[in-house]
């Protein structure tokens, strides 16, 4: 049989428990017990809806659906051992292919599989090692569970890929929630940033008045909407949002964060347009930037998405100074009435 992949529905009823990995397990030739060699397994990330379940095959979760009932939701305990039936469907490049089996000893299930080519073998699913496994961003953290409260959470925004998960904080509040934050520039750090490789790869997990200048570095694949903060203080920042956008363009404003790559990338991708507030139906401002006072995009001194799109604040930016050590860096905006090193920057994604 070939390889046997599985896809999580995008949308199922009803309220879904944590992910979890279980491991199933097939050969290709039916005489009622799994072979010993020549078998192939698949390691399924899963999620629990009552006596049914949904899963994804963590290295090909593209390419197949899987779904899957237990007979007795009643009585269904993972690791209880208890014997109770289970059935599930993968549909796979045009094919059905149908499993049924029963509770084993060794808390999982053991069965038959059976193709449409009169192809058939054995199964087993093993459940009882319950495995937590990430999700991939504050928005499906929301999304799964509406009463999610703002705070530090574990995501894997690329799952199986090579980049490990990490805590990140998540906005559930403001703006319809399920923001996670990305970027946090401390108001007291030195200079600008070139790179955004010059940045800790982990990001602070708070959004007022961060300690950590940090950048998220992995892929964006997981996310759509972008919010930047700028000359941040406890009483508010100078915002930009942008919504529905590819990868690519997501990964320019990230770019933005450092004054070489921002240089070099903008080159290949257009600088994205922004809104001054989250209300889409709001005006937008062509590649983020106010040209009242003309476009200082190449201006070595300011560094990041916004040229401020509040008018009267003059130009808004990330990072202040050249790569100086001597100066702090400040996203602020430059107006006499907010001083280097006073505000910091921060960078959502949902």
């Amino acid at each position: 049989m070939s390889k046997i992949t599985a896809l999580l529905l995008a949308a199922v009823t009803g309220h879904a428990t944590a992910n979890v990995q279980w491991d199933l397990v097939t050969d290709s030739h039916l005489d009622g017990v799994l072979a010993t060699s020549g078998t192939q397994l698949q390691q399924l990330k899963v999620q629990l809806h009552a006596n049914k379940f949904n899963a994804t095959d963590t290295q090909a979760p593209e390419a197949s659906l899987i779904q899957g009932e237990f007979e007795h939701p009643n009585t269904f305990e993972i690791g209880s051992g208890l014997k109770q039936r289970v059935q599930f469907s993968i549909a796979k490049d045009g094919a059905r292919f149908y499993f049924l089996g029963q509770g084993s000893e060794q808390d999982g299930y053991q069965g038959t599989w059976y193709g449409p080519n009169n192809d058939s073998g054995d199964f087993t699913l093993a459940t009882g090692a319950v495995i937590e496994i990430p999700h991939s961003s504050c928005a499906q953290i929301l999304s799964e569970n509406p009463d999610a409260q703002s705070g530090v959470y574990t995501i894997d925004p690329d799952g199986a890929g090579v980049h490990a998960s990490f805590d990140a904080y998540c906005d559930m509040d403001t703006d319809e929630g399920g923001w996670t934050l990305i970027g946090t520039y401390s108001k007291s750090e030195p200079g600008g940033k070139m790179y955004i490789s010059d940045y800790n790869p982990q990001p602070d997990v708070t959004a007022t008045d961060p300690m950590v200048t940090g950048l998220y570095q992995g892929p964006l694949g997981a996310f759509r909407d972008v919010r930047e903060q700028v000359a941040c203080d406890y009483a508010g920042c100078k915002s930009a949002y942008q919504s529905a956008m590819s990868e690519a363009e997501l990964e320019m404003v990230r770019y933005t964060w450092g004054y070489k790559d921002q240089q070099a990338h903008q080159k290949n991708t257009p600088l994205p347009d922004c809104r001054a507030t989250y209300d889409a139906s709001g005006a937008t401002t062509k590649k983020c930037i106010y040209y009242g006072d003309g476009d200082d995009r190449n201006n070595m001194n300011v560094v990041g998405w916004q040229r401020d799109i509040h008018p009267g604040h003059h130009a808004c930016w990330l990072a202040h100074g050249e790569f100086s050590t001597a100066s702090k860096g400040s996203p602020r905006c430059s107006y006499n009435a907010i001083g280097n090193g006073t505000r910091w920057g921060l960078l959502w994604v949902r």
